[in-house]
């Protein structure tokens, strides 16, 4: 299957190459919550470039492995694209995007554009991407907008996947697939990510039946408690001041000896109750100790004003990008 990828890259161009089966979200409507399911309210983002494959390129601005930006150039796998780099911006993850087209980036397949999408009113949307009309994951265009609101997170479904050419089960491998309960103008959507995106509509009204609580692992005989996502809670954590002075928090604490380092380093970490931060962790960095630094910085971050749900405090996952450029005095 490798070989045959590679191949089929070398035809086309990296920036315009389209997996048709990537790009197309299937309807199926036998799709629902699946029993044996473990509900939780965040996910951490499934990062295809990590750390170890990372390598940095002098004066340019690193996204990932071969993946980069040198002036108004864009560079995919170490090759150079057509791509205009004039406004080419990282969006969350692996989505890129400049004034013309939005993009998702993998390894395997390099820079795929998303076709239909509307580039100009694109933003995040929770883990995924966004325009005016339609929530976009991958490169599969899924359900509308308007109303548009992620309910629940239903995570770890450990499905068995039959090996090819068998159909004997002890010999089965199995995977874990993520399920997402949407909410939208029209009703309730569940939207299975695997190898394909699927989706299904649930109906127009809640069904309680969805509302499984997960059962709380104990941790040294304490109870751990539900960590939300900051995009579905009522009330989302925020630093004195906004999330520009956090920023301004973190410039004049954040310090690296490496010359002309640029880019983004991904971090997570959860606001609990109290507003301080704990397990933070860092999903890409730019070597050179950028990653560890920017933990060390966040550990001295004063309190935040905690996440609030049906107004109580919650403990609440939060991700940040945070762009360095060490030639710039902070």
């Amino acid at each position: 299957m490798k070989a045959i990828i590679l191949i089929f890259l070398s035809i086309c161009s990296i920036a315009n190459c389209q997996n048709k089966k990537a790009n197309t979200a299937i309807r199926d409507r036998t799709l629902k919550i699946p029993k044996g399911y473990t509900k939780q309210k965040s996910s951490e983002p499934y990062l295809i470039c990590g750390t170890d494959d990372y390598t940095y390129v002098p004066d340019a601005e690193n996204y990932a492995y071969g993946f980069y930006k040198k002036g108004n150039q864009v560079y995919c796998q170490g090759k150079l694209t057509d791509i205009n780099g004039d406004k080419f911006r990282s969006l969350w993850f692996n989505y890129y995007k400049n004034n013309d087209n939005v993009y998702y980036y993998t390894r395997e397949l390099g820079l795929q554009r998303i076709p239909g999408i509307d580039a100009a009113s694109t933003e995040t949307f929770s883990s995924f991407i966004a325009d005016k009309n339609y929530l976009y994951i991958r490169t599969s265009k899924v359900i509308e907008r308007q109303g548009l609101k992620i309910v629940s997170d239903y995570i770890s479904y450990k499905e068995a996947i039959p090996a090819k050419n068998t159909t004997n089960n002890s010999n089965s491998s199995y995977t874990y697939v993520n399920y997402y309960l949407f909410k939208n103008i029209k009703g309730y959507w569940i939207v299975k990510l695997s190898d394909v995106v699927s989706y299904n509509f649930l109906g127009k009204t809640y069904n309680h039946k969805w509302d499984v609580v997960y059962q709380k692992e104990k941790v040294e005989n304490e109870v751990e408690e539900t960590v939300y996502n900051a995009a579905g809670i009522d009330v989302k954590p925020e630093f004195p001041g906004g999330i520009s002075k956090f920023q301004d928090f973190i410039d004049k604490k954040f310090k690296i000896d490496e010359k002309d380092l640029s880019g983004k380093i991904y971090s997570t970490f959860i606001v609990e109750k109290d507003g301080s931060l704990s397990d933070i962790k860092i999903l890409r960095d730019l070597g050179y100790g950028s990653g560890k630094e920017l933990i060390r910085v966040l550990k001295l971050s004063p309190k935040w004003k905690p996440g609030l749900q049906n107004g109580q405090k919650v403990r609440c996952l939060y991700s940040i990008p945070y762009r360095i450029n060490s030639s710039l005095d902070h």
